[in-house]
């Protein structure tokens, strides 16, 4: 019995040791003009895997390794300027972030035709699927590289192929734009929150967002994120239609971690027109 009061005795000194080695920080992230709160903020330690998303109250919670203590958290939203703070035990931060200045795309008004097409993974294996499973309180991103013609084109919808035995329950994600650097995501070129629910069809594994309205328009190839928002109550399980003979995707598993090259890519595919 002596024995196992010790036993347990040292372990409760060593679950304490392990819980003053992390740092908490937690806050609120707010719009600078209005006070109002941001929901979806992007919340990490960048390329590292440690990070969350502010819930719809714009609340958020993290818990970092002593070993960033040092180091800097980046607070990051696609419609306004990144923020970044040391990293210490701190509670009930408020942090504002200044809205970005309006990016208004040139159209070009023309009596040409204008084609349309369909570019990018089209289709899926029936025997594989890519697994990607969000965490209660962070992001999962997978990305897939997208040639278009050599001209401008307008970005009209994103198709994502989703098996039906995924357990999304009304999830949301958020569309991504970035550069193409060296056959890998880079920086956000679209500054815009394409935030959509997927809702699912009966008779296809395909879920269209339709972006036409967003007037996206790009004119170098690109990588397309499909950013998975948790629902901060259990993980999502997304069970990706996936094809092994195209090899331009890409995933990361934390908001604002690093990417990893897939063994093939997740079947996304734009709808442009030109």
């Amino acid at each position: 019995m002596r024995k196992y009061i010790y036993t347990l005795i040292i372990l409760q000194f060593f679950n304490f040791i392990s819980s003053a080695q992390e740092i908490e920080m937690s806050g609120t992230i707010i719009d600078a003009q209005t006070n109002t709160p941001i929901e979806f903020v992007n919340i990490g330690v960048f390329n590292k895997s440690k990070g969350t998303v502010s819930n719809q109250n714009g609340k958020f919670n993290i818990s970092l390794p002593y070993s960033f203590l040092g180091d800097s958290l980046t607070i990051s939203h696609v419609s306004y300027e990144t923020v970044k703070i040391p990293i210490k035990n701190s509670k009930n931060l408020v942090v504002a972030l200044q809205p970005k200045a309006n990016e208004l795309s040139e159209v070009v008004v023309t009596n040409k035709e204008k084609k349309t097409t369909k570019t990018g993974v089209k289709s899926y294996s029936r025997l594989l699927s890519m697994r990607v499973i969000s965490k209660s309180s962070d992001i999962i991103e997978v990305a897939q590289r997208i040639n278009i013609p050599n001209k401008e084109v307008k970005i009209k919808a994103i198709n994502i192929a989703i098996r039906k035995w995924s357990e999304i329950g009304g999830a949301k994600v958020r569309i991504n734009f970035y550069e193409d650097v060296d056959n890998t995501p880079g920086k956000r070129i679209v500054f815009k929150n394409i935030v959509s629910r997927i809702i699912t069809q009966d008779k296809s594994d395909w879920i269209h967002i339709d972006v036409n309205d967003r007037d996206i328009y790009l004119s170098k190839d690109f990588f397309v994120g499909i950013e998975f928002i948790p629902n901060f109550k259990k993980p999502t399980l997304v069970d990706l239609g996936a094809i092994l003979t195209k090899g331009k995707g890409y995933k990361r598993e934390n908001s604002l971690g690093s990417w990893k090259k897939l063994n093939g890519a997740a079947s996304i595919n734009i709808e442009l027109e030109y």
